[in-house]
């Protein structure tokens, strides 16, 4: 051990700020000392409480225990073992049995030693004076090869550059960058050249102006470093939210104690109603605790706060107490392979598609005027449920849900016909919509209960076991066991509080809204029925409050006048709707005949320009007409003079094989008429 790393007697020990000498060793445990500049004022410790306050030895940190990467140079190596044979006598040879006798040290000496060493070395690249070998020798013993290497192959402390700037320069870097969050991305050359003219303005005359253009450039780019300052414009805004201060995980062991919920448009064209195409935007709420998405929802335009009391009724409500979940279950039976479904999630029956259910105790929203609108927040007070809301451009405070529309777009909406891709540089030259908004809505609610909810989560990972990913429904699944009670899921009649209504007839066919018939055999005793004192027959009489969801067209629920209860009619179509072969003539047709817009012309309009034009042409022909009978002339084979009856023509002749030479060609029976393409 080098003797630096030693504690001598009579070394000087700090002791609650005093001096105190250690002067020896009482017994072999205890430490005896004397207070420095007095000679009889003394104090005994222990060795471990002298050891505490001497404290531990040092090395120097600078010197690595280990390179980097690989070996240590060969030059190193081969100087440590002409060292060890210099020194110790230890051959340099591994399989030499003993040392070479000009280095033996029993017959030779140090100098002797060293002195050979130096006549071996001379003319190679490690050729060494006496001293230097001794230094060599020194730096070996305290710190081994990494300061031997550290002295052979000496390297300049590293260091920032930006460290040996004037600090009023890098102020002013500093406040250009910041400036640039918000602007278009230019060139470096352009900031620049902003950084000097402040500096101008600020310093004038100073010499920390007339700092060079490299150096200049140099200190810019290592200041922009985390900023993007000339990189996309999307991603500087996107790194200056993130906040300074330390970065937390911001996970939650709780079902429901942290939720979060936002809007994004989805990566994939649709057809709507009428056949137009247009991008459709969804609506998640979702747990941080489980990834488990509570509820969702795809509409056709920008939600406002109803939409969003209507996803929280969705998931406030025991998913097999949605109504209409019968029936979604309906009509994904045709094509969804159900029996696979559940042999990759065991939460799957037959009542409902699975979806862990899990009751929202708190929602992070961010600023927006749906999330903030007074609907919205009446909908959670009423269920107990706290709001937490973001403050402005701090994506960081919600970013599960915020990642989770990259899982959505990557994993989800790839894979359907007419993906647009997440931005514009990523969207093909042109876009083919195959799918309607009812497939998404369905595709999705497939893809979370059969895929997401069984793949392994990379922000699922436990503390004790870092090295394993759970899927959403294993980490439900463990906290539902030991979560502190379970929430009471409410009931249909919740959701029905939240739903709209619109007045319809109930006629002997059903119940026409939107554009789609709904029915049910419990509807007998409501069918023309009168609900006010108007005369039997008239529509205002028959008209019943219809409530509907606005995303889920499957079916629709009446509430009976006299029983209260609810009456769920499904879709007359639903079978066709499910059915493959129905969907896709649907699509065809509206992809090859168009979607019947006002804008677009039918058949009928074309039929009306030819007559018109028709009409016109034949105007100007009878104008024509009137003109040259007035004048007395006649067009060519326009008039009527010469009009001769038909007669009959002797088919008996015509039959009869004959020499064209015998035929008379003047003869009225052979007539040639000339006939001219109009």
């Amino acid at each position: 051990m080098p003797e630096e790393h030693k504690l001598r007697l009579g070394d000087i020990v700090e002791i609650d700020g005093e001096s105190w000498a250690w002067e020896g060793v009482r017994r072999g445990t205890e430490a005896k000392l004397r207070r420095e500049g007095t000679a009889d004022d003394w104090m005994v410790i222990s060795v471990p409480e002298l050891l505490a306050h001497a404290g531990s030895s040092k090395r120097d940190v600078d010197l690595p225990l280990r390179i980097a990467g690989g070996d240590w140079p060969s030059d190193v190596l081969d100087m440590e073992r002409h060292l060890l044979e210099a020194f110790r006598g230890i051959p340099m040879a591994p399989t030499a049995t003993g040392p070479r006798p000009q280095y033996d040290p029993a017959i030779t000496t140090q100098e002797q030693r060293i002195a050979s060493k130096i006549a071996e070395t001379a003319g190679t690249s490690l050729a060494r004076s006496r001293k230097a070998l001794f230094n060599f020798w020194k730096v070996y013993q305290s710190h081994g090869v990494a300061g031997l290497d550290a002295r052979m192959h000496r390297r300049g402390k590293r260091r920032l550059v930006i460290a040996r700037a004037d600090p009023r320069l890098v102020a002013v870097i500093d406040r250009a960058l910041d400036d640039r969050r918000d602007m278009p991305t230019t060139t470096r050359r352009h900031c620049a050249l902003l950084v000097r003219r402040m500096l101008e303005s600020m310093y004038p005359g100073d010499p920390v102006c007339d700092i060079t253009d490299t150096t200049l450039q140099g200190y810019i780019n290592e200041r922009d470093a985390g900023r993007y300052s000339f990189d996309k414009a999307t991603t500087r805004r996107t790194a200056a939210n993130s906040p300074d201060r330390q970065h937390f995980s911001g996970s939650a062991f709780r079902l429901g104690a942290v939720c979060e919920i936002d809007s994004t448009l989805l990566d994939v064209q649709v057809w709507d109603d009428r056949g137009n195409t247009y991008r459709p935007t969804a609506t998640v709420l979702f747990d941080v605790a489980s990834r488990v998405p509570l509820a969702w929802a795809i509409h056709a335009n920008s939600p406002n706060g109803f939409d969003h009391s209507l996803l929280l009724a969705r998931a406030i409500v025991g998913r097999r107490a949605i109504p209409g979940s019968a029936a979604a279950v309906l009509s994904g039976s045709a094509t969804l392979p159900i029996e696979l479904m559940k042999r990759v999630n065991p939460y799957l029956d037959d009542d409902s598609l699975a979806v862990p259910w899990i009751f929202p105790h708190a929602i992070t929203i961010d600023g927006g005027a749906d999330f903030r609108s007074a609907t919205f927040e009446a909908a959670c007070r009423a269920f107990g449920i706290t709001l937490v809301l973001a403050p402005p451009n701090a994506a960081t405070v919600k970013p599960h849900v915020e990642r989770n529309f990259g899982t959505t777009s990557t994993s989800f909406a790839t894979w359907l016909a007419g993906a647009t891709g997440s931005s514009v540089a990523n969207r093909g030259k042109r876009d083919n919509p195959t799918l309607t908004l009812d497939s998404v809505r369905l595709a999705f609610e497939t893809w979370i209960t059969t895929v997401y909810l069984n793949t392994h989560h990379g922000g699922l990972k436990s503390p004790l076991f870092p090295g394993r990913e759970w899927t959403p429904n294993q980490m439900y699944a463990v906290l539902f066991e030991v979560g502190p009670g379970v929430q009471l899921p409410f009931r249909a009649e919740d959701f029905f509080a939240l739903l709209p209504t619109k007045p319809r007839v109930i006629s002997s066919e059903g119940i026409e809204f939107n554009n789609r018939t709904y029915d049910s055999p419990l509807l007998a005793e409501l069918r023309d029925r009168s609900l006010t004192g108007a005369a039997t027959g008239s529509t205002r009489a028959r008209k019943f409050d219809i409530s509907y969801d606005p995303y889920n067209s499957n079916a629709v629920w009446v509430r009976h006048p006299e029983t209260d209860e609810w009456i769920e009619c499904w879709d007359t179509a639903l079978d066709d709707k499910a059915a493959w072969m129905v969907a896709e003539a649907a699509v065809k047709l509206v992809e090859r005949f168009g979607s019947g817009d006002p804008g677009e012309t039918p058949k009928r309009t074309e039929l009306l320009d030819v007559m018109e034009r028709r009409e016109r042409s034949d105007k100007r022909a009878r104008n024509r007409n009137l003109r040259d009978r007035a004048t007395g002339a006649t067009a060519p084979y326009m008039s009527d003079s010469g009009a001769t009856n038909p007669e009959p023509i002797d088919l008996d002749g015509w039959t009869d094989p004959a020499d064209v030479g015998d035929i008379d060609w003047d003869s009225p029976e052979y007539d040639i008429v000339t006939v001219k393409e109009f």
